[in-house]
This record gives C-alpha cells, structure tokens and sequence, in this order.
C-alpha cells in the first residue's frame, strides 16, 4: 500500500539509493510515471514521445540516487524531480529532428507535436504531479477495501449515481451503500493530509481520473522498465 506522505517519499528515496532494491523501483515507478507522463504530454509530446521520456527521467533518477539527498529543509522533492523532467522533455525538443518536425515537417510516431500553452510549465508540473498523488491515494484506499464498499463509493462519489442505482449494481441496500461511501471517502480523506477540503476532494479525485493515462501505456512502460533496469 503506498500512502503518499512526506516520510513515504523520503524512506523511498533511502531506498532508492540501494540499488538492488527492485520493490522501491517499483514503487518509485508506480508513483511518478503518470506524472512525468502527464507533463509530457501537456508540453506537447506525442504518447511514444512521453514514454520515451518516463523511460529517460526514471534511468537519471536511478544514475543520480546516490547524488540527491532528500532534505525537506533544502526543498520539495517534486521540484528537484520536476526540474529533472523539465530538462528531459526541453532535450527532447532540441533534437534536430523534432525540431524539425514541430516546425512543420513531416509527422511521424514519437516526434514532438505543437506545444500546449494554456498552462506555465510549472502550473502544468504542479497540476499533473497532484493528480498523481491523487490517484496514489485512491489506489490505496481501494487496496485496503472490500471490493463491493469501494464500488459503492465510486458509484456514488465519483460517477454521480443514486444511491438506489449503486444499490442495484453492488448488491448492497441502498442503506449500506451509502455508508459504505461515506467510509471509504473519510478513508480518502485521512491518508490525504493536505487535501481535507471535503467539499472539493471529490472533484479533483474525478479529475484526477480523467487524466488518468491508458492502460495500454502502463503496460508498454513497464516492461520496457524493466528491461531498461535489468540491463543495467
């Protein structure tokens, strides 16, 4: 279960820095992929561009474990991990090729497209590494939750059902459905420390999910991790 605190991603870092330690890897990638996924699209990267560019930020965190030291004192860790992303999509578009094609040539799988500019690449960072956490969150309440409780939540909390709807399709009365919702979203709200607005931890749980990247390329990334990784 990952609960996305302070002291999580600092012992994570700590083990990060083991570099046999495959479950942190696991997890370092479980965490951080949509996020560098999600800002590289924003940015104007094609989805094989921005899996290129996980697949290159997440070989430099694993080069520079031992060079970062996790300090809350000295900064946030997602700005250093930021500042890492940032670089890899601007090296990305200083390749000849993709410069060439961004400016109107030929277009092809993997090459760089028009950059989006409604957001500043920080706002775009910041927006994309909380949905991440978001997410991370939910993961873990799901994890710790009986299957048809967290439908039930889901039915109610994030997809707008009645509670008479979620009832019919979890088998659930109407009665435990609705308790079960409200069990699993002050679940949500407790690992959340920072977001216990109430009001609009739903909503940006839901917007979370939208941006949500396939299936597909969760796939393709992790076996093309892990055989990056065992290579080296």
């Amino acid at each position: 279960m990952v609960v996305m605190t302070t002291s999580t991603r600092a012992t994570l870092l700590e083990r990060l820095r083991d570099g046999e330690n495959a479950f942190a890897w696991d997890e370092f990638f479980a965490c951080y992929w949509p996020t560098i996924y999600g800002f590289a699209r924003h940015r104007g990267c094609s989805e094989h561009t921005a899996e290129e560019i996980v697949q290159d930020v997440m070989l430099k965190v694993f080069q520079q474990r031992d060079v970062y030291q996790y300090d809350p004192l000295r900064g946030r860790f997602r700005d250093w991990l930021g500042a890492v992303v940032r670089n890899q999509v601007a090296e990305h578009r200083r390749r000849p090729a993709n410069r060439l094609r961004a400016a109107g040539g030929e277009a092809n799988v993997g090459l760089l497209e028009q950059v989006g500019e409604e957001q500043e690449p920080d706002a775009a960072w910041e927006e994309a590494f909380e949905n991440s956490l978001l997410l991370a969150l939910l993961d873990a309440v799901r994890r710790e939750t009986n299957a048809r409780s967290y439908l039930a939540f889901e039915l109610v909390s994030l997809d707008g059902l009645s509670g008479g709807e979620a009832a019919r399709l979890t088998g659930l009365s109407r009665n435990a459905v609705y308790k079960a919702s409200k069990r699993v979203f002050q679940r949500l709200v407790g690992l959340g420390a920072s977001y216990r607005e109430e009001g609009r931890l739903a909503e940006r749980v839901k917007r979370a999910m939208e941006l949500r990247p396939p299936a597909g390329v969760e796939r393709s990334l992790t076996a093309q991790i892990q055989k990056t990784m065992c290579s080296r």
